[in-house]
């Protein structure tokens, strides 16, 4: 199936490993000319170089999401390096590990603020705008199945922070469909990666084990399964799909909707 990606310049915030990084290669295996970011500059390079080494076509910046002359930064090397970016997908992270509200700071609340909601808001401001005026645009934010289920297990500030995040792409989904812009969420589960170890060292039942056992599938996911998601939201075979929070975490979740 031809998901009609190849020259489309694909911007990729916080791609530059785990389920980031394979969503960035998805993208770039589908011919989309990729920009992806992260924080670490040897993790950034290793990341853009396996991905040209592959075939690909990508180029690395090192930023902070949540910093708003980074976000103008990232679209200004975009456009340089490969022209006017027509997909946008968000894949803020932070392995915070405080649980329960009493326990909780302020400003951890406004941290996850500005991780998972001014992160978005701040390249939105950015690319938005060209997506309007070329009526094509794809907008994906990577999120997390305590969206659909807030339990005390998780940060209170995840599964929070992330909700509003949903609902300001629903938002936009609305506001934009008529301009031929798509904007949807991933509601990720078990995926295991560098920040999902890191995540589960102090974590008493969440344990490797125990999060494969949990997961309808008895196993943890690959960062190529969700990037092969990621890539087809961010088609042309996806455009009538659009406003959704779509849960890709190997029937973890047990909620119907």
């Amino acid at each position: 199936m031809d998901l009609g990606l190849a020259g489309k310049v694909a911007v990729v915030g916080g791609g530059s490993r785990g389920c980031g990084l394979g969503i960035a290669a998805s993208l770039a295996g589908e011919g989309a000319r990729v920009v992806l970011t992260g924080r670490q500059p040897e993790i950034v390079a290793a990341a853009s170089g396996a991905i040209r080494d592959a075939g690909g076509e990508a180029h690395g910046v090192v930023a902070d999401l949540t910093d708003k002359a980074d976000a103008h930064r990232i679209a200004a090397e975009a456009r340089r390096v490969f022209g006017e970016p027509a997909i946008l997908v968000v894949n803020p992270a932070w392995s915070g590990r405080t649980r329960g509200f009493n326990q909780t700071t302020d400003d951890e609340f406004r941290r996850g603020n500005d991780i998972w909601i001014m992160s978005v808001v701040y390249l939105l401001r950015e690319l938005l705008p060209a997506m309007q005026a070329a009526a094509w645009g794809r907008i994906v934010v990577i999120g997390s199945v305590a969206m659909k289920e807030p339990h005390v297990e998780d940060p209170m500030y995840l599964g929070n922070t992330r909700v509003a995040a949903a609902a300001l792409i629903k938002t936009l989904a609305h506001e934009y469909g008529r301009h031929g812009i798509t904007a949807n969420t991933i509601a990720t589960g078990p995926f295991l990666t560098d920040l999902s170890r890191s995540y589960m060292q102090d974590a008493g039942a969440y344990s490797e084990q125990a999060m494969m056992g949990a997961t309808a599938m008895g196993r943890w996911g690959r960062p190529q399964e969700m990037g092969d998601v990621v890539a087809f939201l961010c088609s042309e075979r996806a455009s009538y799909v659009s406003g959704e929070t779509i849960r890709v975490d190997g029937g973890y979740g047990h909620s119907l909707f």
